[in-house]
């Protein structure tokens, strides 16, 4: 897998982020590459060279579906505003998670991205596989937590520290908010659910 592949005509969302990509692999990534900086590092423009390899964004969007499926008006993932519900979430973790074998280099991945950030930031000693993101006012994390009795969360927020739909960054009052939230979870599993 070390072929590399043109990401210069590659779509993207955020102009500087795609011409740094260009500049920094000299305009081809390979997949390890774009899967570490898509999920690592949750950058767009990987990940849309991700999506180009299997047909384009909505050919990758066609194929959510394997790894599950709600009812509803969001049944996987809604291009239109990137929408997802925690339901579809917490299927495709478990999926993952029930089918490492063959998707470790993703664990591998998720398990190394935002050391002692969002759901790590409290569970130093806990492996914890996570996909965190945030948009306008919204901050959320998915996560695969292996504690002695492993659980999967899709923790969704919304306003968290007076986040509005005009924010572009990350609120640092509501990702406190957010981290001390993983916390009770963690600790009410605990008490609740290891050992059992």
């Amino acid at each position: 897998m070390t072929e590399r592949f043109d990401i210069t005509e590659t779509d993207y969302e955020y102009d500087q982020e795609h011409h740094a990509y260009v500049a920094q692999f000299n305009g081809a990534m390979s997949i390890p590459d774009m899967q570490e900086y898509s999920l690592v590092c949750s950058e767009n423009t990987p990940a849309y060279a991700l999506a180009e390899r299997l047909g384009g964004m909505n050919k990758a969007y066609q194929l959510f579906d394997r790894y599950g499926k709600v009812s509803g008006a969001i049944t996987t993932i809604d291009r239109n505003g990137n929408k997802i519900t925690t339901a579809y979430y917490l299927q495709v973790l478990d999926y993952l998670w029930q089918h490492q074998d063959k998707y470790k280099d993703i664990l591998y991945y998720i398990g190394e991205s935002f050391p002692d950030l969002y759901y790590k930031t409290y569970l130093p000693h806990v492996k914890v596989y996570q996909k965190p993101g945030y948009v306008r006012e919204a901050l959320n994390v998915g996560a695969i937590v292996c504690e002695e009795s492993p659980y999967l969360i899709a923790l969704y927020s919304s306003g968290l520290g007076g986040a509005t739909q005009a924010s572009e960054e990350v609120n640092g009052l509501g990702y406190v908010q957010l981290v001390q939230l993983t916390y009770v979870i963690n600790e009410w599993h605990r008490v609740n659910h290891n050992m059992i």
